[in-house]
């Protein structure tokens, strides 16, 4: 039969193989060099599968050599990172797996051969031969062991016979609460194998959590409950312990939690393992790594799960009366998981507090803390106001009626911090008091108050608990003011301008001209409940430019112990007397007051503290130098029910001045005294002009139009009412009762 292919140029495939023909021992070292040369050069082209056909070939040249060495180091790097573990080419790679472990048992590398032999276990990889194979007999008939091997094998660098994946019960936990999780295993051995026994298993945490070790022990805690290949275990962390074999590069010198369980696995056997956990420590706790640990006499291996995919676990089997069931365990769910501090369980309770307070209050409250845990607990209190630094009220602990802190709790370097008072231990399901008591600042403001119990029990002194209590509290103003101030007329006789020898023996005592004028004060309340006013005083702040001023109270109403409800109004007069201190000073005074409320809540059978509140008045401004018209009305006359009405013209100046005086005829009221005059006023003197009003309607005010002209200066002085008239656009007017 004729050839296929022309082959006088080309020689036949079988003919080109290297390895189809015999060679001389002479042409050996041009192969390896033509092999040397053909990997660089494909190196430099990046043709990575040439270059592991090529290293491949050159390996078994080594072998027909029996040059163990070097074609192991030529294997090893094909055989770990070659494109035919990556693209899943296992009939490759199991060739490749069987000629590197040979070449190692031929060298004597007991680590290679484990590893080979781990990962030839696995149920991708064909194995021909089909009696049972046992891993733990793996090493028998090397000889020049001089040390027992240990191995590490990572879940991500090779293919494994055995997965072991993790997940919690679910997605949030508390500190010192029970918490689910479950280690699954399952051995993905060919069923030519032997089972496989696991010495132990350790589960090592971030963060929060103690280490897992279980250990393995024939027949200890057998299944509750089994599906076909399936069983589930439920065992107990109890016993603590560090551990004391000989460092490795995944072991751990950190406290554990010790467990027992049959790790006895056949192949495509699931073993599910539920333990419960009680995580010490706040925070996100991830699983750090898996790792199952082989010991035999001969050697020891360890197989490393670490990336989080790898022990990813998909469902969570449950066990019940009615058998075993699963669910789906959730990305939140498996191995990462948020713990939250401690729920709390001492409660705090201050039953007097309000939402809302008045400024300038002072407050006093009882705080009652109960321990509802399982044991006694050693409590620490905290408690501040939130809020702007200048504003806010600080809290205070009062021990034995005495305050905590003996600085001015009004200090600023005290405002905003927090108070502290040890409560000490409390027994559980009993409770503790302690009072506090805090004074309002005198602007309204809003704050919170936050009191937290930092306490631990006597049980756990290492984990620190915290109940925090807030409270939104509002400050209000209990009161707003109306003020109206009016002249008055003085009754007093004036300094003679022209005799001024009397005026007084002491240099500083008051000779000048002298006013009088009333506060009206209308109060209203803005607190939700009844306010008492204990008392009501008009403060005289600053008097400016030499002027003394004297405050008196003028009988209205009574202004000690009066009751005003929400929304209620209290009025109050008072009388100001203001004098200039030399008889030439004619220069303007401004006085400066405040007045001081002092109120306190209205509580049947409760003693409440006494506040001072104080609100600011507008300054009163008197212009001695000016002339001015004062109206004032007395009682009707019984009989003829005549207004008698008395105009007082003033010239405090040291001129003379003339004024034309005349009232206005009206069909409210008809009047008897002049209807127009001239009048001429000295320096430093005053007179009064008289009229009687018979009013021609009823239940009405009614305004006389008195006009006062200053012919020298060719002004209309403005008529200003006194007690019991009021002034207005028109001038000064007075009341009419309804007839009866």
């Amino acid at each position: 039969m004729p050839p296929l292919y022309d082959t006088f140029l080309v020689r036949e495939p079988l003919r080109d193989d290297p390895f189809a023909v015999t060679h001389n021992p002479s042409d050996i070292p041009t192969l390896i060099e033509v092999y040397t040369k053909s990997i660089a050069y494909f190196t430099e082209r990046h043709r990575g599968r040439a270059v592991e056909r090529l290293q491949y070939e050159l390996a078994l040249l080594f072998v027909r050599e029996q040059k163990w060495r070097k074609a192991l180091r030529l294997l090893l790097p094909v055989y770990e990172g070659s494109s035919w573990r990556r693209e899943g080419w296992w009939e490759l790679l199991g060739l490749l797996r069987e000629q590197v472990r040979d070449v190692a048992m031929a060298c004597g590398d007991a680590q290679v051969v484990l590893r080979t032999e781990w990962e030839g276990m696995c149920d991708c990889f064909p194995r021909q031969i089909k009696k049972e194979y046992d891993f733990s007999r793996c090493l028998d008939g090397m000889e020049g062991l001089s040390s027992k091997p240990r191995v590490v094998v990572r879940a991500e660098e090779s293919a494994s016979c055995l997965s072991t994946t993790f997940c919690f019960g679910s997605s949030q936990g508390n500190v010192g609460e029970l918490l689910p999780a479950q280690l699954a295993i399952t051995s993905h051995a060919q069923r030519s194998t032997a089972p496989m026994v696991l010495s132990h298993i350790m589960i090592s945490f971030d963060n929060g959590l103690k280490d897992i070790k279980i250990e393995h022990r024939s027949n200890e805690n057998p299944s509750s409950s089994s599906i076909g290949n399936l069983h589930v275990f439920s065992v107990a962390l109890g016993k603590e312990s560090t551990t004391s074999e000989l460092p490795s590069p995944t072991s751990s010198s950190r406290i554990h939690l010790l467990g027992t369980c049959d790790l006895n696995f056949s192949p495509g056997t699931t073993k599910a393992i539920s333990v419960d956990l009680i995580p010490k420590d706040a925070g996100i706790v991830r699983v750090a790594s898996i790792t199952s640990t082989i010991k035999t006499d001969s050697f020891s291996i360890e197989h490393v799960v670490s990336e989080v995919d790898y022990m990813r676990q998909e469902d969570f089997w449950l066990e019940s009366t009615k058998g075993t069931s699963r669910r789906a365990a959730g990305n939140e769910g498996s191995n990462e998981i948020r713990i939250h501090p401690k729920p709390p369980k001492v409660q705090i309770r201050i039953p007097t507090l309000r939402k809302e307070y008045l400024t300038d209050e002072s407050v006093r409250l009882e705080v009652e803390i109960t321990n509802e845990e399982d044991d006694d607990a050693d409590v620490t209190l905290e408690a501040r106001f939130l809020g702007q630094a200048d504003s806010v009220p600080v809290w205070i602990w009062i021990t034995n009626e005495v305050p905590a802190s003996s600085e001015d709790p009004l200090s600023d370097k005290l405002r905003n911090s927090t108070s502290t008072i040890a409560l000490g231990h409390i027994s559980r399901s009993t409770s503790r008091k302690v009072e506090a008591t805090f004074t309002a600042n005198a602007l309204p403001t809003e704050a919170v108050l936050e009191m937290k119990a930092l306490y631990h029990v006597l049980g756990e002194p290492d984990t620190p608990i915290s109940k925090v209590l807030i409270q939104d509290v509002i400050f209000d103003r209990p009161f707003e003011v109306d003020c109206d101030f009016q002249p008055c007329v003085d009754m007093n006789p004036w300094p003679s301008y022209f005799y001024p020898a009397d005026i007084g023996e002491k240099e500083e005592s008051a000779h000048g001209l002298r006013q009088l004028w009333h506060l009206n004060v209308r109060l209203a309340s803005f607190s939700t409940e009844p306010l008492v006013i204990e008392n009501i005083a008009l403060e005289v702040l600053n008097v400016h430019d030499r002027a003394s001023c004297k405050i008196s109270n003028v009988p209205l109403s009574s202004t000690s112990n009066a009751i005003i409800g929400p929304n209620d109004f209290h009025e109050s007069r008072f009388q100001i007397d203001t004098q200039k201190l030399d008889l030439d000073d004619r220069r303007s005074t401004a006085v400066q007051l405040q007045i001081q409320v002092c109120w306190r809540r209205k509580q049947s059978g409760i003693a409440t503290t006494t506040a001072t509140t104080l609100l600011p008045v507008q300054d009163l401004i008197i212009a001695f130098g000016e002339p001015r018209v004062l109206a004032s009305a007395g009682p009707p006359q019984e009989e003829s029910q005549a207004i008698p009405l008395e105009y007082t013209i003033e010239n405090p100046s040291t001129h003379v001045l003339n004024f034309d005086l005349s009232m206005e005829t009206s069909d409210d009221f008809a009047f008897s005294g002049p209807k127009a005059m001239t009048l001429n006023l000295v320096p430093v003197s005053r007179t009064t002009v008289r009229y009687n009003i018979v009013p021609l309607v009823r239940g009405k005010w009614i305004t006389p139009r008195f006009r006062v002209l200053d012919t020298g200066f060719k002004q209309v002085l403005r008529v200003d009412a006194t007690g019991g008239m009021r002034s207005d656009k028109k001038g000064a007017s007075v009341w009419v009762d309804a007839e009866e």
